[in-house]
């Protein structure tokens, strides 16, 4: 049966009185399910295989498809309940909880590439573009680089 109520996992913030979406906070009224973080990493997992190239594993855009399904199922619950919550959205702490999230991942991954992997992988034009792609990737415009 349905409530009118705000889903209990927006109950005040406990340093603030305030709902834990005006404090910078969004919980899912979902809570922390292992079975779906369990499943976008078994997606990854997939997509790295297919990379990988191994002959049993054509499918990598299963893996692809599966993770940006769950993600988006995710990410649009926070959003839902964010505004059950507040009866707004804030496009900026949403973007600021995002950017906090991943960004120290994908430093360490570029880092990582940069410094660790190309220098011994890369042949002469992929070294030669690797500037430019950790930039793109680092401004989340690497598609657009590509596609240039």
């Amino acid at each position: 049966m349905l409530q009118d109520a705000p889903p209990r996992d927006f109950a005040p913030h406990p340093q603030t009185s305030q709902p834990a979406s005006v404090t910078g906070r969004v919980a899912s009224r979902f809570g922390f399910l292992p079975g779906l973080e369990g499943l976008r990493g078994l997606a990854v997992l997939g997509v790295l295989v297919f990379h990988a190239g191994f002959a049993w594993a054509p499918g990598g855009f299963l893996g692809v498809s599966t993770f940006f399904t769950l993600s988006g199922f995710l990410i649009t619950s926070l959003l839902v309940y964010e505004a059950a919550a507040s009866g707004s959205v804030s496009l900026r702490g949403f973007w600021g909880r995002r950017f906090r999230r991943l960004m120290p991942a994908s430093l360490v991954c570029l880092l990582g590439v940069a410094v660790l992997f190309a220098p011994f992988v890369a042949d002469a034009s992929q070294a030669a573009r690797l500037p430019g792609d950790v930039a793109a990737s680092l401004f989340e415009v690497a598609n657009w680089r590509f596609v240039v």
